[in-house]
């Protein structure tokens, strides 16, 4: 495949760690890095009122400040949420209300430039929720829609009620569900594909004792990439990875991020930062030309036991 010219445009920020969800994070420090990444010229920043939930939203507006409308932000609903825990999935039409009116609060904005229903509610019917979502764009409240972890039937489904700009999935080297037809699917139609978790939640950015040093709260807790043995057999798959990293005198973060971008020109990429390091780092993308000969070794790499 030949390596697709990046726009530094698709690369965003993703909000959700910058509220606690891998371990603690100073306030001033998240804020800084919303800050800075806004500085870099990033113009997409992807929150959820389940991050949090709901003081990640809040954090966006005052990190952002009236920058807040110079920017792309995207928001989810879809989560029933009580006491602070999920409770259940519920994309019933007055909870998408309800939700929006919050997120809108929080953001302190008029209008939700990307709305995401979270995840689907298998008790509510695609058709229904993207029609209450459709309504919402005719009442000004939210400019364009989009579905995350979601798959072609579905898509097609929401697309017969509104136009669907954005479909958000995991999408890394070591997460390859999308490539399996919903990629294919989506060149052509004018929807850009949104990559979650595009670093693995953090494998790919090869942080040094990534198991030692998860806190109990830290939700990576509960994927089984992060049990001991997965993560050695990981590393070992990904030594092509570290190698061209080296080559090109980058993070791996940087190479796995440029990997997506260059596989078409739909992509999106919205990896999360912790520091101000990493988010140089996930930005650097943009700038780092792969050789045919490193994006074959990158296609090919054995982590799909390891990734399961």
């Amino acid at each position: 495949m030949n390596q697709v010219p990046c726009d530094r445009k698709r690369i965003g920020l993703g909000c959700m760690a910058l509220t606690g969800i891998y371990g603690h994070i100073a306030r001033d420090v998240a804020i800084d890095i919303i800050r800075h990444a806004f500085d870099m010229g990033v113009t997409h920043f992807d929150t959820a009122e389940l991050y949090g939930p709901f003081v990640n939203e809040e954090l966006l507006a005052d990190a952002l400040g009236s920058r807040r409308t110079r920017v792309e932000i995207a928001t989810k609903f879809g989560y029933r949420l009580e006491a602070g825990k999920i409770a259940g999935l519920d994309s019933r039409p007055q909870s998408i209300r309800s939700a929006v009116e919050g997120s809108l609060r929080r953001l302190r904005r008029d209008y939700i430039d990307v709305l995401y229903q979270h995840r689907p509610d298998p008790n509510i019917p695609v058709e229904e929720v993207v029609g209450t979502m459709s309504d919402l764009v005719k009442e000004g409240k939210v400019l364009e829609l989009g579905l995350s972890a979601t798959d072609i039937e579905t898509v097609q489904r929401a697309s017969a009620i509104h136009r669907i700009s954005f479909v958000q999935n995991e999408y890394s080297l070591i997460q390859r569900q999308p490539e399996q037809g919903l990629l294919a699917y989506l060149n052509g139609t004018g929807t850009d594909f949104v990559c979650y978790s595009p670093l693995g939640r953090g494998i790919l950015a090869r942080i040094p004792d990534v198991e030692a040093k998860r806190s109990p709260t830290d939700y990576r807790n509960k994927d089984p990439r992060f049990e001991p043995t997965r993560l050695a057999e990981l590393s070992l798959a990904l030594d092509p990875l570290w190698d061209i990293a080296a080559a090109h005198l980058v993070r791996p973060a940087t190479v796995a991020l440029a990997w997506l971008l260059g596989r078409s020109p739909n992509i999106r990429v919205i990896p999360g930062a912790t520091s101000v390091e990493q988010l140089n780092a996930n930005f650097a993308a943009a700038s780092v030309p792969l050789s045919s000969e490193q994006r074959v070794a990158l296609d090919h790499l054995m982590v799909a036991r390891a990734a399961d």
